[in-house]
């Protein structure tokens, strides 16, 4: 893709999100006029931090599931298909069944480490077949299988599986301008390790033993991916539980148009992921009136047929 036609195409993006952005503040429970935008206590102080959420979320997801495809050599990869935000959700239904705090720091710190264990041991337990795909998602989904489960199991045990229930589904309805400032924060520091690292990553993109040869610590490299990943896995799952399928989708679909580009599929990912998100989050909330329907479901809805049939393109 030319760079002209590439900024066309970002422009045209922005706008989108500006313009689904201010339908997403004025139409709800209530509707509201555009002259209400910045007046109305409802859109500033409910609808707004939420909306940031949403954009936050998206910019995390993306981007962590552009890296962790990049790391495994693997399309089908993100956050959810790779058992990495099982092991956040087990992380979280042990602060929720043993009645430890659940402030937005330390929940994401736990989280967080519940994230890269599961992470870690999916990227142990396929190093040696050279990440081949398949084998990849089915350690990863099976890692993710026994982390629900068991977390499942501990807050069932506790009486505590309503709780941990509103955490697997993912919703935006519980965003507070403190999680905000988390994901905010996160977000920051993600960014600033992903402008640190660019050139290693685009390195490990060629392959392993490219990589070596260039000089490229490749087992350094991977790890702090997988500390990135875990940070978003812990800040996302303990803000708004798990959101499935965004990471997936918007760094596919980001690669069919910029190919190899890094900076521009980074890019592109994030703002693909912000449009899905504000989409379905606008649904959730407005689909069942006065009831919310969990964005974290319809995401769900989208990407199992979007992985079916990356899976089907694959196989060809």
């Amino acid at each position: 893709m030319t760079k002209s036609r590439y900024y066309l195409l970002i422009s045209s993006l922005l706008f989108l999100i500006i313009g689904l952005s201010v339908i997403y503040l004025l139409v709800g429970d209530q509707n509201y006029p555009l002259s209400a935008l910045t007046s109305q206590p409802i859109i500033l102080q409910l609808r707004l931090p939420r909306l940031f959420g949403v954009i936050l979320v998206g910019i995390l997801l993306s981007i962590s599931g552009f890296l962790v495809q990049l790391m495994t050599k693997n399309p089908i990869a993100e956050l959810s298909t790779l058992g990495i935000s099982g092991g956040a959700s087990l992380g979280m239904s042990i602060l929720l069944a043993f009645g430890l705090s659940t402030n937005a720091g330390f929940s994401a710190l736990v989280a967080s480490i519940g994230a890269f264990v599961a992470l870690f041991l999916v990227i142990s337990l396929t190093a040696r077949t050279h990440f081949q795909p398949l084998k990849v998602i089915l350690v990863g989904t099976s890692v993710g299988l026994f982390a629900t489960s068991l977390a499942s199991a501990v807050t069932f045990a506790k009486h505590d599986s309503q709780s941990y229930f509103l955490w697997i589904v993912g919703s935006f309805s519980g965003m507070t301008q403190t999680k905000v400032i988390l994901l905010g924060f996160t977000t920051l520091i993600f960014i600033i390790l992903l402008i640190l690292f660019a050139n290693s990553f685009r390195i490990l993109n060629l392959g392993d033993e490219m990589a070596r040869s260039l000089g490229l610590s490749v087992n350094q490299v991977r790890t702090v991916m997988m500390i990135m990943v875990a940070m978003v896995a812990g800040a996302t799952v303990s803000s708004v539980g798990v959101i499935s399928f965004v990471g997936l989708i918007a760094p596919h679909l980001a690669k069919k148009v910029v190919r190899s580009n890094f900076w521009q599929g980074i890019v592109l990912s994030a703002l693909t992921a912000i449009i899905l998100l504000i989409c379905a989050d606008f649904v959730a909330r407005n689909m069942m009136k006065p009831y919310e329907f969990p964005a974290g479901s319809l995401t769900m809805l989208m990407g199992a047929p979007f992985f079916i049939w990356v899976m089907s393109q694959e196989a060809k």
